[in-house]
């Protein structure tokens, strides 16, 4: 009988054995099935981020446009924060509105102009031409 047991026991562990493998391998399956999952949403998160993200810049450049005489290809190479910054600096420094009838001295300071050749000299500096 003693036997019997130990080939009842072995046959147990056997089967038991196979359970886990089996198992095993459907969890391999999810696994994989999951990592497919989280590649394709980060894929569209990415996506997502760089429409975002080009929007944004897009909508910056368009303000930004009629304030300086930077061209358009240089604002495109600059960051968002930078393009924000820029804005902000723009909006800050516009020239003053005068009433109707003041006179208006052409050697008064303008620092859209003096912000614009800051940003020519930059950009001349830091990208250059290919």
């Amino acid at each position: 009988m003693s036997e019997t047991k130990k080939d009842e026991s072995k046959d147990l562990i056997g089967v038991n054995v196979a359970l886990v493998l089996a198992e095993n391998d459907s969890l391999k399956q999810l696994l994989e099935e999951k990592g497919k999952l989280v590649t394709e949403l980060t894929k569209k998160l990415n996506d997502a981020t760089d429409l975002i993200e080009n929007d944004s810049k897009r909508r910056l450049i368009t303000d930004i446009s009629p304030m300086t005489t930077i061209s358009k290809e240089i604002l495109s190479k600059m960051s968002i924060d930078d393009l924000a910054k820029m804005k902000k600096t723009l909006e800050y420094a516009s020239v003053p509105a005068f009433k109707a009838g003041t006179p208006m001295a052409d050697n008064k300071y303008n620092p859209k102009k003096e912000l614009d050749s800051m940003f020519d000299n930059y950009a001349n500096s830091t990208w250059r031409k290919s």
